[in-house]
């Protein structure tokens, strides 16, 4: 007995040792060869793109196939693991033909679980098939036909013209046509490709499918895909379905509604966190199966439905869809907040989620039209992540780091303020928001729970969930209303200070392509797709979204007004705004203006290239005039201004270069895009100033000062060049828009040496606001701030009207192209003169209006809204300056109560207190310095300015308690 034990025991020894061979740990694998096989055994072209999946995601590699290295499994490539992947547990693949716009493989993004890989004397092997998701890693997975290397049908799919069309990898015998099981029509001997024509008209709402012999009597079967047929009549009169969609949340019970027209069954999956692994405070819990899945009801035009009882609120949920025999755990497309990475979504009570004084369709009092506004571009992270902005360490890089105030920093004796105070100080009226939707490639758990966690930035253009906040920016991403409490705290935070939000959207694709939630619900619908199934790529990411298709465009609706309404934003910027379709433009702009015609919307007027929409239906330049209220980005201002985006060291009219071929594209940016006789360029495609935003730079590209240093500007010019560029942009008709940190020369360098221009993912380091910068450069930030308030106080420069802008702007000869000067002259306003002065030699003259007294604001290195003096006739320039002149017309109804005022030392005062003047009629602004608790004189300085914009400067003494008598003549008596 002990021999047989013995035995018995020394057998299972041995498995065991063999079993820990086979299957080794990473650390014991060298090479890793990848095979692939194509029924046809043709692989040029062919390639994988790996990368580590886990323990870190990281970039990946691409290798090519070849029809050289070919064996019984296909074509195959060895990878080198301990020199490309040597951390690596897990590893992403994904099989593809040419570039990321080609063929790819089905299943989008998998992986290989290096744990269950065989490892034969340090060699493992990946087995994939065309047209199979499974992946093999032993010979054990390829005795069980993973993956399956016998043929099968590789598509089959019904025609525009109801004819189907069918790939089979071999020569077939026989087939049968079934519809809902039922066999309609049979055939034999077929080749690879063939077609079958319905005896009858195609039923939408029945199943079809095909079944094929092959010569080895194998079958194979397959649903026939009606992809082709999304764009008909038939289908968009079947499957639209007009109700509210997602979930409809009350105390009593939630209604939860899925759009899936074609699927076969759908599940509803409840969950009490939002991650399978952690809590909803982010305590490693194990929550790994719903506790409880309930079958939803199809009702009508593709839409399913269920009712459940009780209050959900905080509870989470998932959708199990299963098309054509495959079942696939999915978020919901609709989802408002999701636990953390966007696995599960939220169903969100959202009047438990406002902060005190939250008040909805309420915005800051401050745009009448849409050229009031003076955007300022920002992402979340950027505000506060820089030690120098000495905030709450916990609100760095966060929601809440918005509503901290009070914030500063000093150097050398400077002090300035940093964060939100810093936005309020410079004075723009609307922060644009990059993407604050729930977008990838952040691991919100890594972020919160890992202090050593370093992929921390992404600009977000990879949306994942459009109608969820990203969790990175909250304080606890494990519960989803957290993030929306402190979102609606950023929103109040910026309303307080009078300025608006806009939101940054990208519904122009997918972060996934064929793994999204809408492809794994109705497969290629959501997506414009090539003939060859692949999906068509104008984005440059992957995929572009078919906002023509009904469904598609019912989505971005709902989705941008639920948005509006429960965030209080006030604008929308478009990425990639020609990929969408202007008829969907023009009903997202018409149900914006029924909530708030003041909300802005905006866009890119370009894709990323090779898009599958028309040029007549795209919501591009051509189209711009045709959208009513829909603005678009002026690159050609843009690029005559500075130099092109796409040459860093190209310069244009600010440094010098070639500035007579760019004359004109200036001014078409100065009268906002419109018509006007005296712009001669062809392509005027704006033709309304709420429809222009005018701008010199943004995220995209190189910043501002990166661009001058790269364009050889010397360091003696270039806070000129910095101030003169966007003076040209806020002097301008149309929307103004300023990247943040212009205002004290924000600079991208990389570590290596030069600048980033693509930062999308480079870390805070290179991205983040440096409030170091703003004191180096604080007479830079002073300027901007001159500018900006000269823009919010002189309606001449934001009008509205093209036909006022085209009678009102007359250019000014200067017989240089290095000079642009133009008049405004409004009857019932003050008249403006604006001279930009370019790389000028010397002092040129300019011919002003004859016998009209102006002030000026502006000059080199000096500003004043008071003016810096009085001007007529001719007028001297100075080199890379603009310079601003107001006429002054005499304002007769206000006075001082005293020219001296006097109080008791320690008591309240208010220096508008001792004016006569109408508070309808006028503005004042004052400018003095006076502290109550310390005795002595002062020289208080206001500033009134009536509606159209003409100044009374006033000045009086206030004396506290101070036996020193001050006159304003300069005389000081004791």
């Amino acid at each position: 007995m002990k021999k047989i034990l013995c035995s018995f025991m020394l057998l299972i020894m041995s498995i065991f040792m063999v079993t820990t061979h086979i299957y080794a740990l990473s650390n014991d694998i060298e090479i890793i060869r990848i095979h692939y096989f194509r029924y046809d055994k043709k692989y040029d072209g062919f390639n994988i793109w790996l990368w580590e999946s886990e323990p870190t995601s990281s970039g990946g590699i691409q290798f090519d196939f070849s029809n050289t290295n070919v064996d019984e499994y296909g074509a195959w490539i060895d990878i080198d693991f301990k020199t490309n992947y040597p951390s690596a547990t897990k590893l992403g693949i994904i099989i593809k033909k040419g570039g990321w716009d080609g063929y790819r493989e089905i299943g989008g993004d998998r992986f290989i679980d290096l744990s269950k890989m065989e490892i034969k004397n340090k060699k493992g092997n990946v087995y994939t098939v065309q047209d199979d998701i499974q992946i093999g890693l032993s010979d054990n997975d390829l005795a069980n036909n993973i993956p399956d290397y016998s043929p099968k049908i590789l598509s089959a799919s019904f025609t525009n013209n109801k004819e189907i069309v069918i790939q089979t990898s071999n020569q077939i015998n026989s087939y049968n046509f079934y519809k809902n099981n039922v066999i309609l029509q049979s055939g034999t001997n077929q080749s690879i490709n063939f077609k079958i024509t319905l005896n009858e008209p195609i039923d939408l709402l029945s199943s079809y499918s095909i079944e094929v012999v092959f010569d080895d009597n194998t079958t194979s079967r397959r649903n026939i895909s009606i992809q082709n047929l999304y764009d008909t009549k038939e289908f968009e009169d079947a499957f639209t379905y007009n109700d509210a969609l997602g979930y409809i949340y009350s105390q009593n019970k939630t209604i939860f509604r899925l759009w899936a027209p074609l699927s076969e069954k759908v599940t509803l999956n409840l969950y009490n966190q939002g991650h399978p692994n952690y809590s909803n405070n982010g305590t490693k819990i194990d929550e790994l199966i719903p506790y409880k899945s309930i079958d939803l009801k199809q009702i009508n035009n593709g839409a399913w439905e269920v009712t459940v009882d009780g209050n959900l609120a905080n509870k989470y949920y998932t959708y199990t869809v299963t098309n054509y025999g495959v079942s696939n755990e999915v978020t919901d497309p609709y989802s408002y907040s999701t636990g953390a990475n966007g696995l599960r979504s939220m169903v969100v009570s959202f009047s438990e989620t406002n902060p005190e004084n939250w008040e909805y369709n309420k915005r800051p009092n401050t745009i009448k039209n849409l050229t009031d506004y003076i955007v300022y571009e920002l992402h979340v992270r950027d505000l506060t992540t820089h030690s120098s902005w000495n905030g709450h360490e916990d609100y760095r890089g966060k929601f809440l780091g918005f509503t901290e105030t009070g914030t500063t920093y000093t150097k050398n004796g400077t002090t300035v303020t940093t964060g939100i105070d810093h936005i309020a100080e410079l004075g723009v009226n609307a922060v644009q928001l990059l993407p604050i939707f729930d977008f990838g490639y952040i691991d919100e758990v890594a972020i919160k729970n890992d202090p050593n966690y370093t992929d921390t930035f992404n600009w977000g253009y990879m949306p994942y969930h459009f109608n969820t906040l990203e969790g990175s920016y909250s304080t606890n991403p494990f519960d989803g209303a957290n993030r929306i409490n402190e979102f609606k705290q950023l929103v109040n935070s910026l309303h307080e200070k009078d300025i608006r939000v806009i939101m940054d959207v990208v519904y122009n694709h997918t972060g996934e392509s064929e793994n999204s939630n809408f492809n794994k619900i109705l497969p290629g619908y959501f997506h414009r797709m090539k003939s060859d199934g692949s999906f068509s790529n104008g984005s440059g990411t992957g995929n572009e979204t078919a906002s023509e298709r009904s469904m598609v465009r019912k989505f971005m609706v709902d989705s941008v007004k639920f948005l509006a309404t429960e965030y209080n934003l006030s604008g929308f910027r478009f990425d990639l705004m020609a990929l969408h379709d202007s008829e969907t433009m023009q009903q997202i702009r018409d149900m914006l203006t029924e909530i708030d015609p003041t909300i802005a919307i905006y866009g890119e007027p370009w894709d990323a290239g090779g898009a599958a929409i028309s040029e007549k239906d795209a919501a591009g330049k051509k189209n711009i005039k045709n959208m009513e209220g829909v603005g678009a980005f002026n690159d050609i201002t843009r690029d005559a201004i500075k130099g092109s985006v796409f040459n860093e060291s190209e310069g244009a009219w600010l440094q010098g270069t070639n500035t007579a071929s760019f004359v004109e594209d200036i001014k078409y940016g100065i009268v906002g895009g419109v018509e006007h006789k005296e712009v001669n360029i062809q392509d005027k495609w704006h033709l309304s100033p709420e429809k222009t935003i005018n701008y010199v730079s943004a995220h995209d590209n190189n910043t501002l000062y990166d661009k001058l240093k790269l364009t050889k500007v010397p360091n003696s010019r270039i806070k000129d060049l910095q101030i003169q560029a966007n003076a040209i942009i806020l002097t301008s008709q149309g929307i103004p828009f300023l990247h943040a940190g212009v205002e004290f020369m924000r600079s991208k360098p990389k570590e290596s040496g030069g600048y980033d221009e693509n930062s999308y993912e480079s870390p805070d380091s290179v991205n983040q606001l440096r409030w170091d910068r703003k004191a180096e450069y604080v007479d830079v930030f002073e300027y901007y701030k001159t500018l900006i308030f000269i823009r919010k106080t002189y309606p001449q420069f934001r009008m509205l009207n093209k036909n006022d802008i085209a009678s009102s702007i007359k250019f000014i000869n200067t017989n240089s192209s290095n000079i642009i000067a133009f008049g405004i002259n409004n009857p019932t306003m003050p008249k403006v003169v604006v001279i930009h002065s370019g790389q000028t030699k010397g002092n040129e003259s300019v011919q002003l209006p004859n016998g009209i007294k102006y002030r000026q604001l502006t000059s080199h290195q000096s500003h004043s809204i008071f003016g810096l003096n009085e001007v007529s006739d001719i007028f001297y320039t100075l080199p890379n300056t603009t310079s601003i002149l107001i006429e002054n017309k005499s304002i007769n109804d206000v006075s001082l109560k005293k020219d001296i005022v006097k109080i008791k030392k320690g008591k309240s005062f208010n220096p508008i207190d001792n004016l006569n003047y109408d508070k309808d009629k006028y503005n004042v602004f004052t400018s003095s310095f006076y502290n109550t608790n310390i005795s002595g004189t002062y020289v208080i300085s206001l500033t009134v300015v009536d509606k159209e914009g003409n100044f009374l400067p006033l000045e009086y003494i206030l004396n506290i308690d101070s036996k020193i008598k001050v006159t304003l003549n300069g005389e000081i008596n004791v």
